[in-house]
């Protein structure tokens, strides 16, 4: 297996309530249990939770990446988790972060294609929704630093 630098994009929907106080505590979770993974493993990434859609960015070695991936296919905090794009990809977008987080909101145009994604997952177009969810997510990354938490 190659040890090459990839860069995974997914979506998935939530399995808990969005407006349920038990949202933050999940995402909270979520961070935490990434960074402490992904710091071990080498791996860089972005997360993204909005109206009950995670969009999450992984970057690192195959091995590391595909690693991450299997256990959040098993991750019963969400469903119809789906591959946007798995590719070779230099350099990092998120390379001083384990796991940024780029917030709670992407607003209703990304919450409407997003839902459009999951509804119909084989019309994708995962390279060009990828790239765009990139751009998205590294803006709001950019945001939060420039915010602070």
């Amino acid at each position: 297996m190659s040890q090459s630098e990839h860069e995974l994009i997914y979506v998935s929907r939530s399995n808990s309530n969005v407006r349920d106080s038990s949202a933050s505590e999940i995402i909270r979770s979520i961070l935490a249990q990434s960074r402490s993974k992904n710091a071990r493993l080498g791996v860089t990434g972005a997360l993204l939770f909005s109206e009950g859609y995670f969009c999450q960015v992984l970057e690192g070695e195959r091995a590391a990446v595909e690693e991450i991936f299997n256990a959040i296919e098993c991750d019963v905090r969400h469903r119809d988790i789906t591959l946007l794009t798995f590719r070779p990809s230099t350099p990092r977008r998120f390379p001083d972060w384990s796991m940024a987080y780029a917030g709670f909101s992407a607003g209703p145009d990304w919450t409407h294609k997003m839902e459009g994604l999951l509804a119909n997952p084989s019309a994708i177009d995962g390279d060009r929704f990828g790239r765009e969810l990139l751009v998205l997510m590294t803006d709001l990354v950019r945001q939060q630093e420039i915010d602070g938490p």
